[in-house]
């Protein structure tokens, strides 16, 4: 059947690559609609869900996060239930079928396509390495290719609109926070009222990392410690959490509520916002203000530098200012 999509695909050279992609996908549902019908459930000598069990245990003694845990619980769930066949059974073209399906169905991005197939990968790779299957049915998916698209941070202008439009303390602290630690959503959503050091108009903070699970001490500029404190010393309640909900009963905000908040507010005042931007641009700030991208690396607790550098945009005029510097 691949070698026939592959013929197809390769014949409408005039197609764009999303319209390609799309193609592809169209011929992969119906092709194997009408020559793999679907067999009963199974999984033979070990059931299902324990392999899934095991596979996941494997996953959290890697320190995966529990956010990336979930995600490739519902995916490898969703992938077993639509194919309906015994794992070992699980051939390349069931897995093309169901990526096809699923990416046609629920119209999401090249790059979560391709976080699939490197999800899908991962799992019958290990189910291999443990003998459970012969051999690894995803090897054989390619690879998607996602365009490297520039993020844009917020500008200064951008960042004192969303202050501007917030009604409450609470939400000019936690976005003012979320800037000045370039912390992700679920660390600073977990952080204490203890866990911030008051050292006069500074702070610093140790974050305990989501991902790598590394400690790292982060800080807060004067303005993020005035919006804090207003906002600690306003509140009534005694519940130990640095940022909780408006109304009894108080409890923890979750990260649903807080990107909600930011989504709106943005909507309100012309701003397209969410809380991941507030990071990339006290990244990309440090980076014009000449700080080392090491330095950055390890302030935003990232393992590999070269995901920092996908986090740290320039614009024209600091790449003209390098170029003069440097060769002019």
């Amino acid at each position: 059947m691949e070698e026939v999509i592959n013929k197809i695909v390769n014949a409408m050279d005039d197609l764009t690559p999303e319209q390609i992609r799309k193609l592809r996908n169209v011929l992969i549902i119906n092709l194997n609609n009408q020559s793999s019908p679907k067999n009963e459930v199974s999984t033979g000598f070990e059931s299902w869900e324990q392999i899934l069990k095991n596979y996941l245990g494997c996953k959290k003694l890697e320190n995966c996060a529990d956010g990336t845990i979930m995600n490739y619980r519902r995916i490898l769930r969703i992938m077993y239930s639509e194919i309906g066949k015994p794992i070992r059974d699980i051939t390349s073209n069931d897995l093309r079928f169901f990526m096809a399906k699923y990416i046609e169905e629920r119209k999401i991005s090249m790059q979560y396509s391709e976080n699939i197939r490197h999800i899908l990968n991962g799992f019958f790779r290990w189910c291999q390495d443990e003998e459970i299957i012969r051999t690894n049915p995803a090897r054989k998916l390619q690879r998607i290719k996602v365009p490297k698209l520039i993020k844009k941070p917020y500008t200064a202008e951008e960042r004192l609109r969303l202050t501007r439009t917030a009604k409450c303390m609470r939400d000019m602290a936690i976005m003012e926070v979320l800037y000045s630690t370039a912390g992700r959503l679920g660390e600073i959503l977990a952080l204490n009222r203890e866990d911030v050091k008051f050292i006069g108009n500074k702070a610093e903070i140790i974050i305990y990392g989501q991902k790598g699970k590394a400690e790292r001490k982060v800080f807060l500029t004067e303005q993020s410690v005035y919006y804090l404190k207003s906002y600690l010393e306003s509140r009534t309640d005694d519940d130990p959490a640095l940022f909780v909900s408006l109304r009894k009963p108080f409890h923890r905000i979750d990260e649903r509520a807080v990107q909600l908040m930011i989504k709106n507010l943005g909507e309100r005042c012309g701003v397209v916002a969410h809380p991941h931007k507030f990071r990339r641009t006290l990244l990309t700030d440090m980076s014009k203000r000449g700080a080392n991208i090491q330095d950055i690396k390890e302030y935003a607790g990232h393992v590999k530098i070269e995901t920092t550098m996908l986090y740290v945009s320039t614009n024209e005029e600091s790449v003209k200012a390098a170029f003069d510097r440097c060769i002019s």
